[in-house]
């Protein structure tokens, strides 16, 4: 009989990370890691200890052998998509964030409550360089989570965004008005934008997220002043889902919001 192997311990990095995914999905498959080797030795020639270690959070990956994996294993490019969120650019996801990131791409649908700026899915370039500083490593990294909304499995989303987000802008005002003019085009009946008042109280101590999978269950996110947390306890879930019920009654109507945004982005960002 085979030795078992160690356990994973996933939240440690996002080499961890990418490791327990890849030995999770070789395992579906029924596939040991020589069996794996000698699939994909046509495109990527690996050495078993070269997975074992990455499987291990030992050593890093390549995006080859995400793609190569992905090919094989049949996981609809779930780590390559993985990989870039984890690896692409010199800034990589958080470790605090890598749990979402994971999780992310498997939702079929998100719910998001951002006070303090508009949601990383919906951001333009420009948007996202102006918040980091014009890293571009960095944005090409941010920017590689929208992959999402361009495969097969496009998630509904539903973010209500606080209304001093829309006020809040950069120097450049093209920068914030292209970014409005983004939130209305991409409005549809998968994407969902409603504004919250400046008078709501509700919600306002930080970002929050619910995503919801295919098999029902529900994961959470909330940010905080220094990191963020992802979250499966179901009564933390529900709490969040009671608050963002809340925050949404309080919220413009769609077509009000969708006027609002209008407005703001032709009165103050011209």
């Amino acid at each position: 009989m085979g030795q078992r192997p160690n356990d994973l311990r996933p939240w440690e990095s996002p080499n961890a990370l990418f490791g327990s995914e890849l030995r999770r999905y070789r395992e579906a498959a029924n596939l040991s890691i020589a069996a794996l080797c000698e699939l994909i030795q046509d495109s990527a020639p690996y050495a078993k200890s070269t997975i074992s270690a990455v499987e291990r959070g030992e050593s890093r990956p390549d995006r080859l052998l995400a793609f190569s994996a992905d090919r094989v294993l049949e996981t609809r490019e779930a780590l390559t998509h993985l990989w870039d969120g984890l690896f692409k650019g010199t800034n990589a996801v958080p470790v605090w964030f890598t749990d979402w990131a994971m999780q992310e791409p498997k939702f079929d649908a998100i719910r998001g409550y951002e006070p303090l700026v508009i949601p990383g899915l919906l951001q333009t370039p420009a948007y996202v360089a102006h918040l980091l500083n014009n890293d571009e490593p960095a944005v090409e990294t941010r920017l590689a989570r929208q992959d999402i909304l361009t495969g097969d499995k496009v998630p509904h989303l539903m973010y209500v965004i606080d209304e001093s987000v829309l006020q809040r802008g950069t120097a450049d005002p093209q920068v914030m008005r292209d970014q409005l003019q983004h939130l209305l085009a991409v409005s549809s009946h998968r994407v969902r934008i409603q504004i919250a008042p400046l008078t709501l109280h509700d919600g306002i101590t930080g970002a929050f997220a619910i995503g919801a999978l295919p098999d029902g269950g529900e994961v959470g996110y909330k940010d905080n002043a220094l990191s963020g947390d992802t979250i499966t306890d179901r009564l933390e879930i529900k709490r969040l889902t009671e608050l963002f019920a809340a925050i949404q009654s309080a919220a413009y109507p769609v077509n009000q919001s969708l006027d609002l945004i209008a407005k703001v982005a032709k009165e103050k960002w011209t």
